[in-house]
């Protein structure tokens, strides 16, 4: 990002800072989940797509972590709290019930992940940010097809109860999470804006 027209620091920097540290957080609540979910999985095919879509998510931290630096900033190193114990709270919920539940749980926490990073994605970041960041949505909204076409293989699509209450619940929980998450969001732009101020 050399060219300063596209260069994020013409950017509202606080507003920018508070962005990426939300979405890097995002990927610290994900990855443990996806830790879990891998080691219950039976079937060895669903083990390894999820093994591919967390190194998805260990690059998106990773270069989250790299451009938040890059802005002068933190990275955070923790998850969102709480919300990112309960979303690993409800991963773990469904390891009793074998692969059909696991990816239930599974899918109602990458729902919020697949909506977070198209609001994002959607936002007037300068172009190469967000090309970056339209990427890491385009690559959130394959992890939650692949999900939920898993469940319809396993006699859980969205067309029975068990997919209806799935749906639901992601909805639910999902947009739960985004509120505490955006609060917490505010919070974070708000400090970084008075440490701004000369």
């Amino acid at each position: 990002m050399t060219d300063t027209e596209n260069s994020p620091r013409n950017a509202d920097l606080p507003s920018l800072q508070a962005d990426l540290a939300d979405l890097l957080q995002l990927e610290n609540d994900t990855l443990p989940m996806y830790s879990v979910a891998i080691s219950a999985l039976r079937d060895p095919a669903l083990k390894e797509s999820l093994r591919a879509y967390r190194e998805d998510h260990e690059r998106h931290a990773r270069n989250l972590r790299d451009l938040i630096r890059e802005l002068g900033g933190v990275p955070p190193m923790l998850p969102h709290l709480p919300t990112g114990l309960l979303k690993l709270g409800v991963q773990v919920a469904g390891l009793p019930g074998g692969d059909r539940t696991i990816l239930m749980s599974f899918v109602s926490n990458e729902w919020q992940s697949r909506e977070k990073y198209a609001r994002y994605a959607a936002k007037p970041y300068p172009p190469a940010m967000a090309a970056l960041i339209g990427s890491y949505a385009a690559d959130e909204a394959v992890h939650y097809s692949w999900a939920t076409e898993a469940l319809r293989g396993l006699g859980c699509g969205e067309e029975t109860l068990a997919g209806q209450a799935t749906q639901a619940f992601a909805r639910m929980h999902g947009s739960v999470a985004d509120l505490i998450e955006g609060i917490g969001r505010t919070s974070n732009e708000a400090v970084l804006r008075l440490l701004q101020r000369p």
